[in-house]
């Protein structure tokens, strides 16, 4: 009696095995593209309910290592070198896992094959100019692949958007061209990278960030010439397109900025004390707005610059 009763929990403890270690696992590749001295990270994930104490990974019918760990890293070399292959060569690795009750093993299935392309491709080297405009402004968008490559078009891939876009591996666009790839309203800050494709897929370039502001305003001063006691009025013209809570004049020599209302009248002897100068005198100003965003206060560019003259009377 004891014998059978020991017969059944063996039984139930190999079938538990077996219902634990059904499920494949999923194997991740960062980067699937490489090239022979980069390195490739291979992450075979399995299930969360599932106690893994060991993984093993395969190219072709060939194990990699036994009782490895679940991540291994390894570089295009390595990998080359396992599968028989010289460049270019396109690697495809498998992964399983085994779990253990007691004295009983179980290997799961195998994942879905994941392809690691090892070539000679050497990634090409982005840059924004300039890193930062406003919408009307434009940008010059280079993926400047090397010159052996015969290469015309790249793809650049936007932080935020999981699509590539094909265009140009040299580009110059406005912010709301940009704007219109990501889907995205200014201000905002955007991470770029790119690559290019020649036979096999090549590794991604280095991160260019991107700011794209609100459009700048426009200065009106009318008149630009007056005496202590005239009125000038001072019109910040703000974009209809944004939410404006506070204007303000930036006095260029003192590097400062006085709150106004979008459109003022001021006397010269006003413009006087916020340049902190005395007639007769002449200094630059421009201005700028502050509109709420999400996250808080948003400050604008500076706008065309304006020359006041104010003279004694």
């Amino acid at each position: 009696m004891a014998d059978l009763l020991l017969l059944v929990v063996l039984m139930y403890s190999f079938h538990e095995i077996k219902a634990q270690a059904s499920l494949p696992p999923e194997l991740m590749v960062n980067p699937p593209a490489i090239t022979e001295t980069d390195s490739v990270t291979l992450s075979c994930q399995t299930p969360s309910s599932v106690s893994v104490p060991q993984c093993d990974f395969y190219i072709a019918s060939q194990k990699l290592s036994k009782g490895s760990s679940c991540v291994q890293t390894l570089t295009g070399t390595e990998l080359l070198k396992t599968a028989h292959k010289s460049l270019p060569a396109a690697v495809e690795v498998r992964c399983s896992y085994t779990v253990q009750i007691d004295t009983f093993k179980h290997t799961s299935p195998d994942s879905e094959p994941s392809t690691i392309n090892i070539n000679n491709l050497r990634p090409p080297k982005l840059t924004v100019n300039p890193q930062k405009i406003t919408e009307t402004d434009s940008v010059t968008v280079n993926c400047q692949t090397p010159s052996s490559v015969p290469v015309s078009q790249c793809y650049f891939i936007i932080s935020g958007d999981k699509t590539a876009r094909t265009a140009p591996c040299l580009r110059t666009l406005t912010g709301s061209e940009f704007l219109s790839w990501t889907r995205q309203r200014s201000p905002v800050t955007l991470e770029m990278t790119c690559y290019y494709t020649y036979i096999y897929k090549s590794p991604v370039s280095n991160m260019s960030p991107i700011t794209i502001q609100t459009p700048r305003p426009k200065l009106r001063v009318n008149p630009r010439m007056v005496t202590e006691t005239d009125s000038v009025t001072v019109n910040c013209q703000t974009p209809s397109s944004v939410n404006v809570s506070e204007c303000f004049l930036y006095f260029m020599r003192r590097r400062k900025s006085t709150s106004i209302s979008c459109q003022q009248t001021l006397t010269g002897t006003e413009l006087l004390s916020m340049a902190q100068q005395s007639s007769p005198a002449e200094f630059e100003v421009t201005c700028l707005y502050m509109s709420q965003h999400i996250g808080g206060q948003y400050q604008s560019p500076h706008s065309n610059k304006y020359s006041i003259s104010i003279q004694s009377k």
